[in-house]
């Protein structure tokens, strides 16, 4: 029995390489080039995450000196710079027209600056003045972040078109992610590996050295999925996008799931502060670069199980509700994170049960997020992408820089200035970590009261889908 079903998976796998099952939209081989080729993008991203404007970033933070208030000041000049460049982003995704598609041309023309910058930012002399050191920072990051969100989007909105059928959708991400996330991965578990090497993940040889690696093998990657992918948006043929900023922002504002799924990462955006704590609980409390890597990649695996049951738990319970009961679980383990402290095994696994519950989420919103597209086609006529994807990271930001004074006032409050080593004293290390949990669960707690709003269902969306089908067909013919 098991040979005929190994030899039943690997005839279909054949026979569906090139072309997709009747009824699909994705071949096997389209399948595999945007997973394998999501390993790239997601190292590149895996990369950024680590010069993050966060007193949490061991290079950023510890290694250059910057305070937590300084850091918290960039972030908010950051916020500002993406509202202003949001509406020339969003015009020119929404009036891409290539042979290449909508968002496929940014995974070719923006992926090497992406990593230059990236390798940049570690270059920048510590010995410079204080003031002159952050301001280079920040000039820096500046265009890094504005490549590097086009990078990322542009994988990231990819999946939301190369399918419009919603089952299949969810399929792709829930298994790419799984497939792709093997880049933040080995990056994760490596890099403070491989730290031992180089001084540790305070050293800057560590990021001189791995940085260039890493990039150069990830923008190789990330190029698989622009050869091997085709967009598919359910539109005329002669359909050729043409939006103005204004009928696009007008558009928008009137698409209720648009606001409460907004809504949702916003007031969520503290949530994940807890996974934030692990480089710190290594390299302070633990003091082990090492064992950093080690749980880097436990706590990685986090993700897959409801990364991998989410189709199955989307179709049986709906999204919505997914989301809803794994907010509640996780809200549970992110309570008991702060009664084990103290007990570096109950801690560790009360953090890796409460990112387990987090596994799905990117699966869910980024599928609901494509069904947003669909229904604001179906009640305007118009794909505006750009428009949704861009004026909600302009919203995300805004509201961003209102909180991003919050957690950095606790940080110096407690002790903690330009010297980061005063984090090995529990006195100082403990109330900071505290903090961090707290306000994750309160941000767990009120992000998913909007989501208790949202009422398009999959029933809803299927039907929306077959009316984009027949009136592409009534203008065909």
């Amino acid at each position: 029995m098991a040979k005929i079903s190994v030899g039943s998976i690997l005839s279909n796998l054949k026979k569906y390489w090139k072309t997709p099952a009747e009824g699909k939209y994705i071949a096997y081989r389209e399948f595999a080039a945007y997973s394998v080729g999501g390993i790239g993008v997601n190292t590149i991203n895996a990369l950024f995450g680590y010069v993050a404007l966060t007193a949490n970033c061991l290079l950023i933070g510890s290694a250059y000196g910057i305070k937590p208030t300084h850091l918290a000041y960039l972030s908010i000049i950051m916020g500002i710079i993406n509202l202003v460049k949001t509406p020339f982003i969003s015009m020119l995704i929404d009036n891409t027209n290539t042979r290449y598609g909508k968002f496929r041309p940014y995974l070719l023309y923006t992926g090497v600056p992406t990593a230059v910058l990236l390798c940049a930012m570690a270059f920048i002399p510590n010995n410079l003045n204080y003031n002159v050191k952050v301001a280079f920072i920040g000039i820096v990051y500046t265009f890094l972040m504005l490549f590097q969100a086009l990078y990322s989007q542009a994988f990231t909105s990819l999946a939301q078109v190369l399918t419009p059928n919603g089952d299949e959708r969810t399929s792709l991400l829930s298994i790419s992610m799984f497939i792709y996330s093997l880049g933040p991965s080995i990056i994760n578990m490596f890099l403070p590996i491989l730290a031992g090497l180089t001084g540790g993940m305070t050293d800057f040889r560590t990021y001189r050295i791995f940085f260039p690696v890493f990039s150069i093998l990830g923008v190789a990657l990330g190029l698989i999925t622009f050869k091997g992918t085709e967009e598919k948006i359910v539109v005329p043929k002669n359909y050729v996008a043409k939006i103005k900023f204004s009928n696009g922002i007008k558009q928008v504002a009137k698409n209720k799931y648009f606001w409460l799924i907004n809504l949702y990462s916003i007031l969520g955006s503290l949530k994940y502060g807890i996974g934030s704590i692990l480089s710190w609980y290594c390299v302070y409390q633990l003091k082990s670069d090492s064992l950093l890597g080690i749980m880097n990649a436990v706590i990685g695996t986090a993700s897959v199980p409801l990364m991998l049951l989410a189709p199955v738990l989307a179709k049986r319970l709906g999204k919505r509700n997914v989301i809803l009961w794994t907010s509640v679980l996780r809200c549970v383990f992110t309570v008991l994170m702060m009664f084990t402290i103290n007990n570096t095994v109950l801690f560790l696994i009360c953090l890796y049960l409460a990112t387990v519950m987090m596994g799905g989420d990117s699966v869910v919103t980024t599928s609901m997020t494509a069904e947003i597209f669909d229904y604001q086609q179906w009640k305007t006529g118009t794909r505006i992408e750009g428009f949704i994807t861009q004026f909600g990271g302009m919203l995300v930001a805004a509201a961003g820089m209102g909180t991003s004074l919050i957690l950095p006032y606790f940080y110096e409050h407690y002790g903690l200035q330009e010297d980061y080593t005063v984090l090995y004293d529990a006195a100082v290390r403990t109330p900071i970590f505290n903090v961090l949990i707290i306000s994750s669960l309160i941000s767990c707690v009120i992000s998913v009261i909007p989501i208790l709003f949202y009422d398009l269902k999959e029933s809803d969306h299927r039907r929306i889908i077959e009316d984009l089908k027949s009136r592409a067909d009534a203008k065909i013919n």
